[in-house]
C-alpha cells in the first residue's frame, strides 16, 4: 500500500510552532496531502484553549501533518480528532510494549496518569467540507526533566529506559495515522468510534470529576458525534463540552 502520510518531510530547528508553519504553507498553495513538518524545538508550542506545550531541543516529536479530508461533513470533523489520538496511542503502545496507555478525552495521550502526547487539529471549513486540516502532535520521547509547572508529564524514556531514534517513531505513528485514515476515509466510522471510545482513560470506571465548582464522581458512557463527553453520574446521563469539565486524577 503506498503511504499518503510523510510523502513529503519539511524539516525545520526551530519554529515559533509547526500548526503555525503548516498553515502559512496552506496559505500560500496547497502542498501534498500527508505533507509532515517536524522541529527540533518550538517556542510557541500550543494545546487547546490556552495550553502551551513544552519540549527539550531535538528530544520528542514536534509535528504537524496536512490533510486536505474533504469527503468529511463539517459536523463530524471530532472523527479527526479521534484518529490522530488512536493512531499516537498505538504507536506508544508498540513502542513501550505497554497496554495502558490511554487517552484522556478530547486530546491527550497518557501513561498511567501521566501525559505523555497531545495532538491539536485545526480545521478550515468551506461551505458544507473541510477544506484542509493541520494535525499537531506533540510526543514526549527521550526528555526526562520537566518544568515544575507541568503536573503530570513522562516520556516513553521514563517508561522503559531506553533512548529512541526520533525520526524511527515518526515514521511508525505516520504508518498509524495512514491506517486510521484510510479507514475514515472508507466510512469505518462505528470501528474507530468503538475503539476510540474504549481507550478512553476511565472508560467504565467510576471516576472524580469537576465541573464549575461542583465535584462528582460519574462513569464515562460515551463521546457524542460532535465530540461531547457524556457522563452516567447515578441514573443521569450528562454532557460536556471541551473546557467544561476536569478530570481529578489524583483524588
Amino acid at each position: 500500500m503506498k503511504h499518503l502520510v510523510n510523502n513529503s518531510l519539511l524539516e525545520f530547528e526551530n519554529v515559533g510552532s509547526t500548526n503555525k508553519v503548516a498553515a502559512k504553507i496552506l496559505a500560500a498553495g496547497k502542498p501534498v496531502e500527508g505533507t509532515v513538518i517536524i522541529t527540533q524545538f518550538q517556542s510557541q508550542g500550543v494545546g487547546l484553549g490556552t495550553n502551551t506545550w513544552e519540549s527539550q531541543p531535538g528530544k520528542n516529536l514536534l509535528m504537524s501533518l496536512i490533510l486536505y479530508p474533504t469527503f468529511l461533513e463539517p459536523a463530524r470533523q471530532f472523527l479527526l480528532h479521534k484518529i490522530s489520538s488512536l493512531a499516537v496511542m498505538d504507536t506508544v503502545r508498540v513502542l513501550t510494549q505497554t497496554e495502558e496507555i490511554t487517552i484522556k478525552w478530547p486530546n491527550d495521550i497518557y501513561a498511567g496518569n501521566k501525559k505523555i502526547a497531545g495532538t491539536l487539529t485545526n480545521n478550515i471549513i468551506a461551505g458544507n467540507l473541510i477544506k484542509s486540516s493541520v494535525v499537531g502532535i506533540g510526543l514526549n520521547i527521550n526528555q526526562v526533566t520537566f518544568s515544575e509547572n507541568l503536573p503530570n508529564p513522562v516520556s516513553m524514556k521514563m517508561i522503559t529506559g531506553k533512548t529512541f531514534e526520533v525520526k524511527k517513531v515518526l515514521n511508525l505513528l505516520c504508518e498509524k495515522i495512514d491506517h486510521y485514515y484510510d479507514l475514515l476515509k472508507n466510512n469505518q466510522v462505528q470501528l474507530i468510534d468503538d475503539l476510540y471510545l474504549k481507550s478512553l482513560l476511565n472508560y467504565q470506571v467510576d471516576a472524580n470529576y469537576k465541573t464549575g465548582d461542583e465535584v462528582f464522581t460519574g462513569r464515562i458512557f460515551n463521546v457524542s458525534e460532535y465530540g461531547k463527553l457524556q457522563i452516567m453520574h447515578g441514573s443521569r446521563l450528562r454532557e460536556f463540552d471541551i473546557k467544561e469539565i476536569e478530570y481529578l486524577l489524583f483524588g
